[in-house]
């Protein structure tokens, strides 16, 4: 097993050949920000330096345990960065709610540069998370990339559509949630990013959350963190 840690030419190797494979993957929202970022080459240059950085960071740990953890940060700082262009298109937010958010997020740029910016936010973001992951999970083996990852990125898109829903309401908006639940789902994340975070403390937590799903019925297990 890997023990060593990785460096920066095999980061960006494995990352570059992970946009690659999405390129061709069948997995359309994969397959999208992929060709978005081979694009141009002024596209591809753009989001190799600004994933450069973010892997410079992880291969300056001497140790393969700081790598993951390293990972684990920058994917859940990818996650947090995509999220406003994913709820804009998943619910395909329009006219004056959609430049209030924008306004809100983008405050110091006009509408237009917004809408730019924010685009080229999440093609550059979702292709590092995508790359983030892949690193995390199939090559440092770090299984809170598996299930608790995954966990916390559902938890988050939940808070983030319910925090902007809070913020500009949508006239064709009919949801039974209201903002009282933001702080409840706050409080989730913050226990979600302290698992993901502190994988070996967190054990007794995930078994917990392990046995309540098996007695609500749940059908999706968790996988247990093992060292």
């Amino acid at each position: 097993m890997q023990r060593s840690a990785f460096s920066h030419a095999r980061l960006m190797r494995e990352s570059t050949d992970r946009i690659a494979r999405a390129s061709r993957s069948d997995d359309v929202k994969e397959h999208l920000v992929a060709q978005r970022i081979l694009a141009t080459p002024e596209s591809w240059s753009a989001w190799e330096l600004e994933h450069s950085g973010l892997m410079r960071q992880v291969a300056d740990f001497v140790a393969l345990r700081n790598q993951a953890g390293a990972l684990r940060h920058a994917a859940l700082r990818l996650i947090h960065g995509k999220a406003l262009f994913e709820y804009l298109k998943k619910h395909r937010v329009r006219g004056g709610a959609r430049a209030g958010l924008l306004r809100h997020f983008h405050r110091t740029l006009l509408y237009q540069d917004a809408v730019v910016a924010e685009h080229t936010i999440y093609v550059r973001k979702a292709c590092s998370y995508l790359c983030t992951s892949h690193l995390g999970a199939e090559l440092v083996h770090d299984p809170a990339f598996i299930d608790p990852m995954q966990r916390y990125e559902t938890l988050f898109t939940e808070y983030f559509e319910l925090y902007c829903s809070a913020l500009i309401p949508r006239e064709d908006e009919q949801s039974e949630s209201g903002p009282e639940l933001l702080p409840l789902l706050k409080q989730q994340l913050n226990e979600w990013r302290w698992v993901i975070l502190n994988p070996k403390q967190s054990l007794p937590y995930l078994q917990r959350e392990s046995e309540l799903r098996r007695s609500t019925g749940e059908t999706q297990k968790l996988r247990l963190l093992k060292f």
